[in-house]
């Protein structure tokens, strides 16, 4: 056509490299939050709970059967409307446990295939578990599990 140039694929390329545009305010970062270990916290109108690791991550609670295996009650769930600022680690095990082995003391929680130690009583308070719900079992077992991330 007369007075019309046909664009070649270079220049189309170059004339629809994709650009970025931000409406309103800048979405939360998303952070672990180690200040708030041993919470366990949900949204509002979510039935989701979550436990807030050492390290600050939130880490989902699968249902309610693994819930009642670890914690003392259902009191004290923070409900919060910014949890999602929150950076969410890996979810806990369904059916994760507090274990210890027989003549032992150290209380492990056993979740994603690891023990985790549960560093002191002061550590099982800070995060609500359940001292009632601890499997003692053979220490064999226990030391087959691999160890984790202390938690205190």
């Amino acid at each position: 056509m007369p007075g019309h140039a046909t664009a070649t694929a270079r220049e189309l390329e170059r004339r629809t490299d994709p650009f970025s545009l931000t409406v309103g305010a800048a979405p939360a970062a998303v952070i672990p939050r180690p200040d708030l270990a041993g919470l366990r916290v949900k949204l509002p109108t979510q039935p989701q709970i979550y436990l807030i690791d050492p390290d600050g991550y939130r880490r989902w609670i699968p249902n309610p059967d693994t819930y009642n295996n670890l914690f003392r009650d259902w009191n004290g769930v923070v409900t919060d409307i910014d949890i999602n600022e929150i950076a969410e680690g890996s979810a806990l095990t369904d059916g994760a446990v507090l274990v210890r082995g027989s003549n032992s003391a150290p209380v492990y929680l056993v979740s994603n295939s690891m023990r985790r130690w549960v560093t002191s009583p002061a550590a099982m308070d800070k995060y609500h578990f359940n001292w009632n719900r601890v499997y003692v079992v053979p220490p064999v077992l226990v030391d087959f599990i691999p160890q984790g991330q202390n938690w205190s």
